[in-house]
Formats: structure tokens, sequence, C-alpha cells
């Protein structure tokens, strides 16, 4: 991981990994934030998922966004498109958006892949500050992005009523 970290790359996907985010999406369309260069997007597209990547372009001088990486912050892209299933790749730790997911009234799965260690990536406060969503660990699909044991696939989903 060395190598290609400094590439904004943390992590790789296994085929089974992207046919789980598959059967999470259960068919409704999903909007990738903070995509990066749009990977994991191309790869849920050609598992037959309708996969949106959306970036910043923060990072234009390391990663080579393509013209599939529609150029949205997070925020303006949960207004943009209203998703139903948001997934997150290695958020920024503290990111400034991820709590923009939880306010967002459409959004009822969020998947975030994130570090073992809650200093790694993402905002745990806006994890543990939001109460409109169910939080759970999937050791399953954990399991299964690589390098095995280096990740932590969160799997939130909004609580009824």
């Amino acid at each position: 991981m060395p190598l290609v970290r400094s590439k904004g790359i943390y992590c790789f996907y296994s085929r089974p990994f992207i046919r789980a985010l598959r059967g999470l999406a259960q068919g409704r369309e999903v909007l990738e934030i903070a995509a990066g260069d749009g990977t994991l997007s191309r790869f849920l597209s050609a598992e037959g998922v309708s996969a949106r990547a959306t970036d910043d372009h923060g990072w234009d001088s390391v990663i080579d966004y393509g013209t599939d990486v529609e150029r949205s912050d997070a925020r303006a892209a949960l207004r943009k498109h209203s998703p139903r299933v948001v997934i997150c790749s290695w958020p920024p730790p503290g990111n400034p958006f991820e709590r923009a997911v939880f306010e967002t009234r459409s959004v009822e799965t969020y998947v975030v892949i994130t570090s073992i260690t809650e200093t790694g990536a993402s905002d745990w406060r806006a994890y543990d500050s939001q109460r409109s969503f169910d939080m759970r660990h999937d050791k399953r699909l954990s399991d299964l992005v690589l390098p095995r044991g280096s990740n932590r696939v969160l799997v939130f989903q909004r609580c009824a009523g």
C-alpha cells in the first residue's frame, strides 16, 4: 500500500466485495462521494449497478480524474442527486461532508470503507452524533476489501419511522 497511497489509493476491491455491494444497493442508484478516480463506481457499473462517481477534484496534482467523475463536492452532489444509497471509500479524517449524508432525507443506506482505526479516516464524530441511522460493522464485507485486516466496512441503515 505505501506505493499507491500517494495516488489516493488506500485499498483494493475484490470481485466478491463489488458483488456484495450490488446486493446492498438492491437495484437502487448509488452515489459515490469523494470518489477519487472513480474506480469503485466503475467496478459497480461493470456489475450492473447504476453508480455515479463524484469528487471535488481537490487532489488534481495526484489523481487522474476521468471524465466519468463528476466534479462536485459531496454536499452539492447529495443535494443535486437526492440519492437513496451513498458510498464513500476512505473519507478523510474529520472531513466536513459526511455529516451531510446523515442530514440528506433521501439517503436510506450509507456504506463507508474506512480504516480499522478511528484516526485513519472518516468523521467519527458525525457517526457518533447522528441518530437517524443504525450503524453496523460488517465483518464479512470488511474481509472482502484488500489488504485484509486494514479496512473496516460500516453500513448505516436509516431507522424506520
